[in-house]
Parts: C-alpha cells; structure tokens; sequence
C-alpha cells in the first residue's frame, strides 16, 4: 500500500543474460542457487520460476499465514523464509541460519534488539502453533517464539557475513525503492 503497487513487479536487475528483473525474480534467482525447493506464497500468479507458486491457505492472515503456507508446501522439514521485498539478501547468510537449527524449532536473526520474522529459518513443528494463532487472529509473529526452541543470532554473527546487515533492507516506499536502486548500481 505505502509503495502504491505491487513490490514483487519493481522493476530491479538482469539475469546475466541481460534480461530485466522484478523485484521478486532477483530475489527467486538469489535462492535458486541455495535451493533446488522455492516456493513463493502468492494468491495471483507473479512470475517467479523457477520457484512453485501456493496460494495462501488463510487468505488476510498476514505474514504469518504466508509464512504457514509456505512451510506447510515445503518440501523438506525446514524452510528458510523471506519476504518478497528485501533485495539484497545474501544466500551464504540463508545457509548459516539454515546451518544453525540442530533441533530448535526456528532460527531468528536479532537486528537493533527486535527479532527478523521474516528472514528466519521454521520447522514445521510450528505450524500446529501456528495454525492455532491464525484461527485465534493473533497474527504477530514475535509470540509464536515464547513457546518455541528458537535458535537466536545476533548482529555479530550476521554481520561476520552481511558487514551492513543488508539482507534485513526492505522496500516500503518509493524513496525507499528509489535508495535501493542508488545502492544496487552504486551510486
């Protein structure tokens, strides 16, 4: 709503062959090379091959019903999570919050004290919890963690790989998208 349109269709990058990306087919191609499983939570159909499209399985729930979509069609045990709107993640961070579950439940990045949702790693051990929130309409993410064997990781670590914490950076707005793309062509 604040960008006036749909973040996943911004225009963003080339592939190496040239070609123009959105917003969404950058971030798709960035995992593809960390995952052979993508799957993007969508209820229209925005091009994202070569991840699978799955439609919301509680429509209005927010980020918490995507989040439960998304693990519920994954098909591993795990998935790492990330919203459609942050360009600059960083696939080798993906694979060290991956890394870091052993037998928790979630692992979540800590940024200025407050924990990332949605740039975390789930275990669908979470989606009964989850699941149960969404029926209750208690949508925040952040209280799904009190009853959960969550793995936390700090800046320190994160910054180890991601020096600025770029990966966090998401497009909310048009000065935002426009600040981005001064930094994707380094200006």
């Amino acid at each position: 709503r604040r960008m006036g349109r749909d973040k996943r269709a911004l225009p963003w990058d080339q592939d190496t062959a040239g070609q123009a990306r959105t917003l969404l087919q950058s971030i798709v191609s960035r995992l593809s090379a960390f995952s052979g499983d993508l799957v993007v939570v969508a209820n229209d159909a925005p091009d994202a091959a070569p991840a699978r499209m799955v439609p919301d399985a509680f429509p209005g729930a927010g980020s918490l019903g995507g989040i439960y979509s998304g693990l519920a069609a994954a098909a591993h045990d795990a998935a790492f999570v990330c919203a459609a709107d942050m360009p600059f993640l960083n696939p080798e961070l993906a694979r060290r919050l991956v890394g870091r579950l052993g037998s928790s439940d979630a692992v979540v990045p800590v940024v200025d004290g407050r924990p990332e949702p949605l740039h975390a790693v789930y275990r669908r051990t979470l989606l009964d919890p989850m699941r149960e929130r969404i029926r209750a309409r208690q949508l925040k993410i952040a209280p799904l963690f009190d009853a959960a064997n969550v793995t936390w990781v700090d800046e320190t670590e994160l910054r180890a790989i991601d020096p600025e914490l770029a990966s966090f950076r998401n497009i909310n707005t048009p000065t935002e998208y426009a600040a981005a793309l001064a930094i994707l062509k380094g200006v």
